[in-house]
């Protein structure tokens, strides 16, 4: 959900272009602190930038909005005037806020974090503590064959598509549960809670599906090759339980 109103889209996106050509004759794409202080100088602009210091809005509710709780290094794609140009922002220190959808960097000179709204984000990408390797969050337009509301979601993408076969993607949904303690029929929950609401998809076609964590459901996904899946999950002995079974059968599936 957009943050800021519009006006202030159009000043992120003038900022960074502005920051960047102060690095062109340097790098094809700021990187490091050299990206780092383009959020600076945003910072710098007042009221007027689409860019707001760090509040505690989330202080006394229970879980974490965001998707890693900790600051990684990551690269950002922004939307550059209006001719479909980009520019692309390497090696910034970025969480991602999975509840509110949008993005905070750290500043480094004075350590302060910034939150700025996703509008102007073409994709982005954050490197995984487990693995070092970055994954890569980005908008599908098929989305909205499954619900409008997800016109503006940002999905992980777990398998790129490859020939223009089907793809594989999470939404990192999280949502709040408010607290209910009062009345008869209360829960008796004193708190506010913020929860994870993960749902894998897989792309193709121009359109797509909501794939469940179990056999039925991506064979039902894919029904082209529903018998040479269904012998994969037997000879792979895949229980289809976890996130990395579903990955493997869109993997093979990329290959028939």
């Amino acid at each position: 959900m957009p943050l800021f109103p519009s006006k202030s889209v159009f000043l992120l996106a003038l900022g960074f272009t502005c920051a960047t050509a102060a690095y062109a004759q340097t790098a094809s794409a700021p990187q490091g602190l050299a990206a780092q202080m383009n959020l600076q100088t945003l910072s710098s602009k007042g009221s007027d930038a689409n860019v707001q210091i760090f509040d505690n809005r989330y202080q006394g509710v229970k879980g974490s909005p965001y998707f890693l709780d900790l600051f990684v290094d990551g690269t950002v794609e922004i939307k550059s005037g209006n001719a479909g140009k980009s520019e692309v922002y390497k090696g910034v220190r970025l969480k991602y806020d999975a509840f509110s959808n949008a993005l905070q960097a750290v500043l480094p000179a004075s350590k302060d974090t910034l939150q700025f709204s996703t509008t102007p984000v073409i994709s982005f990408s954050l490197e995984m503590p487990t693995t070092g390797q970055p994954l890569v969050f980005k908008r599908f337009k098929e989305a909205q064959t499954v619900d409008p509301n997800l016109r503006e979601t940002f999905f992980a993408v777990l398998q790129e598509s490859t020939d223009g076969k089907v793809a594989l993607v999470k939404r990192i949904g999280k949502k709040k549960i408010d607290a209910n303690f009062k009345g008869p029929y209360s829960s008796g929950q004193t708190y506010d809670e913020i929860v994870e609401d993960i749902q894998y998809y897989v792309v193709a076609n121009g359109s797509m599906q909501k794939v469940k964590l179990n056999k039925k459901s991506i064979v039902e996904a894919l029904p082209n090759q529903s018998e040479k899946l269904k012998s994969y999950i037997a000879s792979q002995k895949l229980a289809m339980s976890s996130e990395t079974d579903l990955v493997k059968v869109v993997t093979y599936y990329q290959s028939l």
